[in-house]
């Protein structure tokens, strides 16, 4: 298993390990069996609580580390699952975002028009 927190990895090197790799995703079931996708706004309150369930029927650990990773590559972030969860809007906002896990075993990918999909490297 990789280890994406290794401090002696660059972003380049980062960006090697997982950029090639994303085609080899299986993705999970979206809001229904047709699509991988399920809306990510946050408008209303049936929107946000279809979201809040999806992500936590994901059932990762909290403390887990994840690398955020914005449309550039120029900016990494590194936060837990907790840390994503509570401040969802920041990081769904208007930019093609991917969320890493940091043994790479999944990802999630925001997309500016309001949608987000979860998938496991197979």
């Amino acid at each position: 298993m990789v280890n994406l927190l290794n401090p002696n990895l660059r972003v380049r090197d980062i960006r090697k390990l997982v950029e090639p790799n994303l085609l080899e995703i299986t993705w999970d079931e979206g809001i229904d069996e047709t699509s991988e996708w399920i809306v990510a706004s946050f408008e209303d309150p049936e929107h946000t609580q279809r979201l809040t369930s999806w992500l936590n029927s994901k059932t990762i650990n909290g403390a887990f580390e994840l690398i955020i990773i914005h449309n550039s590559w120029s900016n990494l972030e590194y936060i837990t699952w907790a840390s994503l969860l509570e401040n969802l809007q920041s990081y769904f906002n208007q930019e093609t975002t991917l969320i890493i896990a940091s043994d790479r075993t999944w990802v999630m990918e925001y997309m500016p028009q309001q949608i987000v999909r979860f998938g496991r490297w197979v």
